[in-house]
């Protein structure tokens, strides 16, 4: 730097005996810590603070010009000469500004009362930096206290990041303005908005005329008197954090969790005020101090909010702060579905494609898979820290990704902290619900905030006003706000602006008597008395608006009387009235968003709205959804939810058609945007303005009821949708409208399908609908026809469900419409299933249908046609297509990002291990599947789980550990017909006979017809033909057999494919076997054996083997005995690769008997 008489001169640069030393300049008058320390008050005189600050600007202006910021200017480092003169001093931290920065990003380096945002949280550090830590310097010169106090560095950084100070004249009333201006200037959070450099602040600093008369922030009167002593209050009190150390210890632990990769979700839980909100700002600072990226998403208790809101905040103030490359690279094939919910996705990338039309429950999945996984990719990256504040008003849809984001959050370097009000949550509270969901999976911690303590109380007395305050005056404040932050914060601020903590007061006080108020509403009705009446009369329209409000909104709305009736209020006066606000921290801008403004705390908001009267509110809407009308103008869409609010609340001014009107908009925008349950608010709504109008128009109404249904349905409301087209059904009916009519049927029956309900009420409405329709051909007739036989078959009348598919697929057919025609061949490929002689007529469907959907373009028809042929191939037993069908599977559903057919062929690729004898991988790809599947939330997870686990424990010999399982369960399920076979069979395989024949008779006492007709039946009477031939009951092996015989050039297939127990021949075998007819048993046992060794069913073939060996024996014709041997030999073999141990022991014993 060379000499500056500024910069304090060093000498000589060395080492000593290893040691470095510095020689410079000797300062006899020590420094600006020292001269504050010894100050009245710690205030220096004006002159002599105003010298010293232009001295110091001086150092500062030579050193900038030659490249060098200083880092960790302050008191302590502006040493003085004996004279008095200041010289900047100790340049330890200093950088170079053409050089990297010295410290890593994130990490503290200068001290924390004087450090600039920037330069806190790893940012660049410029020249602008050091004006701020003059800035800082000036003002504890000129108050006898720096800008922020705080507890510890955490809290003192989080006010240099989010919080204004409170203006220098409030703790020192001969503060020139003009001084506390520049002060505040140079403490902006934005280096943009302080002065450019050095040179500037030593020129305003030298334009200050301390002869002028200054105005004290107590003595302004009349209607600008509240902004005057607002501004010297400005911040008072405002985000002063004391105590809560447990809770940050259990916040900061979390934390660091996350940061090394094992992602945790955390809810901080109290009462409206108890500090929640501020609590999670404080965790953010340090998060950012940790080097984390922190996004927030805030929930509103007003309706109007589009759906997905925090989630919408969130990821959007993430993408217009990221290079629209990396924003691609990181949200990857998931970016068309999240630009759906978050414009400014589509915005930053122009060219994104739409995302694929999916079936509701495959859309939402999509949306949430690519949100999770383009936070997960981020987070990868930059850990991440997601607030999301309020939970208690978040719509149903943002819990709804809230709990799938929680169970992807295991390997995830990402903090999930929720906020919400633990009082008034009922138990049918949305949240109410998402917290027990997550609470059972054991994936959410909460953090219980109670009051402050005395102590703390007094601290933050201390640290808010600047005065230490009495003991009296302590309890009387704890007491009466029951140590409620935002009571106290309240409190205090009121106490001071009506003077009664002025250092003055508290010095002659020993008692403390003055009223404490009784309520925070009350506090903050009397804080709002003391504004001006234009601006109360502002801030009660911006009240009905909402938590948020924007300029553009109010000039609409807010009138001014004094410029003549009607007329509106002058945007420039209207500022005046918004910044009178800003100052006495009533309002707070929003960060990013010129122009937007939102209450500080909702108590607020609801103070100023509840004061309004009912006729008044209601008006204020209607005008609100007018101007809203004409801001918005064609860019209506995004907006809808917020019109259908104000215009619904503002229905009783008289206009239902625009509450109705926007009701169903904002209702069908919903539905676009996967938010269903958003969409039946919205629909409801509308119905219940329709009820409104004079003269209801019934066929509104059943369209109304059409859509509620159709949301209810896509949000899985099943019972409500029934009810909505069953009224919709109805009024078609009065009214004649037989598409309303076929419409309603078809969601009816699509609605009782889905949770497994009887189809008869299905049938009964689609049959109407069908009679109804005078057309002969129509596409709507043949959806009613398609739909009319999935009903039927699920009434148990397959048959005639059957014939009805066909007469849907020949009328598809004649119309040429390809999508009808494939809605007819899935309705047929639901009838039929299970009949074997309908085999190939089902194959022949299926691959029609898959043809379609090639060339229409259909990945997710496509899907589904393989799912429907695999479920086909897999009983006729050609494995080399059913392989082929799963990887092509596999591949389409990564390429249409379908993750909800992953579970599926997890389960597959389970059961394919399974029928090679891969028994160890087997039992691990079931738990995988089980693991996606509870991921997905799939139905009959742990069934299948279940199937193939006692697949693997029968391969492997290990039945007898299943028992115990088998036996609670039949006992804890009332539908537990399906596992009684196999608990028959386990006894067999144990050779305990009294038990088996216990179990057998119990289920052959009506023939087995008991037993469900369903996709385990075939399992259940293989499991029976087991026990049939170890009690050697002949008579039944008859029943069993004539059940089973359709099924003899099938495969065993248990569930949906989750399970293959090879060739049925194999069943039949053993039954004839038990009967003695053994040409027929030696028949069924080569086939099965033929059939076994194409599929490469290793262990069913090793069973085919000792089973057969073991009639031959039985039988003992000529050659029986040489051919016995080789099968069982053949059998050992495999059961001694695959570790078959029931059965290699039963093959030994056999062989022991043959070598005796």
């Amino acid at each position: 730097l060379g000499s500056h008489p500024h910069i304090v001169t060093v000498f000589d640069l060395g080492e000593h005996d290893g040691q470095p030393y510095m020689v410079t300049e000797l300062m006899a008058g020590g420094d600006v810590e020292g001269l504050i320390d010894d100050a009245a008050d710690h205030r220096l005189p004006l002159e002599q603070a105003i010298k010293i600050a232009q001295e110091t600007c001086r150092g500062l202006d030579f050193a900038h010009g030659r490249g060098i910021v200083h880092r960790d200017l302050k008191p302590g480092n502006v040493w003085l000469t004996e004279e008095g003169i200041a010289k900047i001093g100790d340049f330890g931290l200093a950088v170079a500004l053409d050089r990297s920065r010295i410290t890593s990003e994130g990490m503290m380096v200068g001290t924390v009362s004087y450090m600039p945002p920037e330069q806190a949280m790893g940012g660049e550090v410029t020249p602008r930096s050091d004006l701020y830590s003059m800035g800082a310097m000036l003002y504890e010169m000129v108050t006898g206290r720096p800008p922020f106090l705080g507890d510890d560095a955490v809290a003192i950084i989080g006010q240099h990041i989010n919080t204004p100070p409170v203006a220098p004249v409030w703790h020192n009333p001969e503060c020139p303005r003009p001084l506390e201006a520049l002060i505040l200037r140079m403490l902006a959070k934005d280096p943009a908005e302080r002065p450019a450099s050095a040179a500037d602040v030593l020129a305003a600093l030298e334009a200050i005329d301390l002869d002028e008369p200054r105005l004290s922030p107590a003595s302004s009167q009349g209607d600008t008197g509240g902004y005057e002593e607002g501004r010297a209050l400005d911040s008072l009190a405002g985000d002063v954090f004391v105590g809560r150390q447990r809770e940050m210890g259990e916040l900061k632990a979390c934390l660091e969790d996350s940061l090394s990769g094992r992602g945790r979700m955390v809810a901080l839980v109290g009462e409206p005020g108890i500090g929640k909100t501020r609590t999670a700002m404080e965790l953010c600072t340090y998060a950012g101090l940790r080097g984390a990226q922190v996004l927030w998403g805030r929930c509103y208790e007003e309706q109007g909010m589009p759906p997905y809101w925090p989630w919408v905040q969130a990821i959007r103030s993430y993408v217009r702060e990221r290079d629209p490359e990396l924003v691609r690279s990181e949200m990857g094939a998931g970016a068309p579905d999240i630009a759906e919910i978050v414009s400014e996705v589509r915005e930053r990338l122009p060219d994104l494609r739409s995302p694929p039309e999916l079936d509701a429950e495959q859309a939402r999945f999509r949306l949430f898979d690519s949100i999770t996984d383009f936070l997960k990719s981020a987070a990868s990256r930059q850990p991440l820290v997601l607030v999301l504040d309020d939970l208690q008003w978040a719509d149903k849809p943002s819990l709804l990704l809230l709990e799938f984001l929680a169970r992807e959050l295991a390997n995830a370097r990402i903090l999930v902290v929720g906020t919400y009000r633990d009082v008034d949550l009922s138990r049918q509270h949305p949240l109410a619900e998402t917290l027990g969901q997550l609470a059972r999976e054991q994936r959410l911690q909460r953090v219980l905030l109670r009051g402050l303590t005395q102590q703390d109380v007094a601290r933050f007395i201390e640290i808010a006003s600047g005065v230490k305050p009495i003991q009296a005056l302590v309890e009387a404040v704890h007491g009466q706000t029951e140590g409620n932050p935002l009571f106290v914060t309240e409190v205090v601020r009121l106490l001071v602006q009506e003077g009664e903590l002025s250092p003055e007061r508290m010095a002659t006080r020993d008692s403390w008597s003055v009223r404490i108020p009784e309520g925070v509403r009350e506090v903050i009705g009397r804080r709002l008395n003391r504004l001006s009446q234009r601006c109360n009369q502002t801030l009660t329209v911006a009240s009905v608006i909402g938590r948020e409000f924007g300029l553009d909104q109010l000039k609409r709305l807010v009138q001014d009387p004094s410029a003549g009736e009607g007329q509106a209020m002058s945007e420039d006066r209207l500022l005046d009235v918004l910044e009178e606000a800003l100052a006495a921290r009533i309002i707070q801008e929003l960060p990013q968003s010129a122009g937007r403004f939102q209450f500080t705390h909702g108590l607020i908001q609801e103070t100023l709205s509840q004061e309004l009267s009912t006729a008044r509110r209601v008006r204020l809407h209607h005008q609100i959804g007018e101007s809203l009308e004409e801001l918005y103008g064609p860019r209506l869409e995004p907006h809808l939810a917020e019109l259908a609010h104000h215009f619904w609340e503002g229905v009783q001014a008289g206009d239902t058609s625009k509450a109705t009107d926007y009701a169903v908009r904002a209702g069908d925008r919903a539905v676009a945007l996967l938010a269903y349950e958003e969409a039946q608010h919205h629909y409801q709504i509308a119905l219940q303005a329709l009820e409104l109008e004079d003269s209801v128009d019934q066929g509104q109404r059943c369209l109304f009821l059409l859509a509620l249904g159709e949301a209810q349905q896509k949000a899985g409301d099943y019972s409500e949708a029934m009810g909505s087209f069953s009224q919709a059904a109805d009024i078609a009916v009065a009214l004649g409208l037989p598409d309303n009519l076929a419409i309603a049927a078809i969601g009816f029956e699509d609605a009782s399908w889905r949770p497994g309900l009887p189809g008869a009420p299905a049938v009964r409405l689609l049959e109407a609908a069908q009679s109804a329709m005078t057309e002969e051909d129509s596409p709507l007739l043949a959806r009613v026809s398609a739909s009319l036989a999935r009903a039927l078959s699920f009434t148990g009348l397959d048959d005639q469900g059957a014939v009805v598919a066909r007469q849907a697929i020949d009328m598809a057919r004649r119309i040429g419409d390809p999508a009808v025609l494939a809605f007819g061949l899935r309705a047929i490929l639901y009838t039929g299933r299970g009949q074997p002689e309908l085999a190939q007529e089902r194959l022949n469907h299926v691959n029609e249908l898959l043809k379609i959907a090639t060339e229409i373009g259909d990945r997710e028809l496509a899907l589904h046609a393989y799912f429907l042929r695999i479920l086909d191939l897999v009983p006729l037993g050609d494995i080399p297509a059913v392989d082929a069908d799963i990887d092509a599977a596999s591949r389409l559903a990564e390429e249409a990002r379908q993750p909800h057919f992953s579970y599926v062929l997890a389960v597959w690729t389970a059961m394919r291990a399974l029928l090679d004898g891969r028994l160890d991988e087997a039992e691990q790809l079931a738990q995988e599947a089980m693991a996606v599947g509870q991921r997905l939330q799939s139905e009959g997870v742990a069934g299948t789980l279940g199937i193939q686990m006692f697949t693997v424990y029968l391969v492997k010999g290990r039945l007898r550990e299943l028992e115990p399982l088998v036996k609670v369960f039949i006992e804890q399920h009332s539908a537990a017909s399906a596992w009684r076979p196999g608990l028959a069979f386990i006894y067999s395989e144990l050779g305990r006979r009294e038990e088996a024949q216990a179990e057998f008779e119990h289920l052959a006492a009506e023939g087995f017809t008991d037993i469900p007709r369903d996709a385990l039946w075939l399992g259940c009477i293989a499991y029976l033909c087991e026990a049939c031939a170890f009690l050697g009951d002949a008579e039944r092996a008859e029943s069993l057999y004539e059940l089973l015989l359709p099924y003899a050039e099938r495969t065993v297939t248990v569930g949906t494919a989750a399970a293959c127990y090879g060739a049925a021949a194999r069943y039949l075998g053993l039954l004839s076997a038990t009967m003695s007819r053994w040409e027929e048993a030696q028949q069924h046992f080569e086939h099965a054996l033929e059939m076994n060794q194409r599929m490469g069913a290793k262990p069913w073939l090793a069973h085919t083997q000792q089973q057969y060996g073991d009639m031959l024996l039985a039988r003992g014709q000529p050659g029986d005995r040489q051919k016995a041997t080789a099968l069982l030999d053949q059998a050992l073999a495999i059961a001694s690769e695959l570790g078959m141990a029931a059965l290699l022991e039963r093959v030994l014993a056999r062989r022991e008997i043959l070598e005796a």
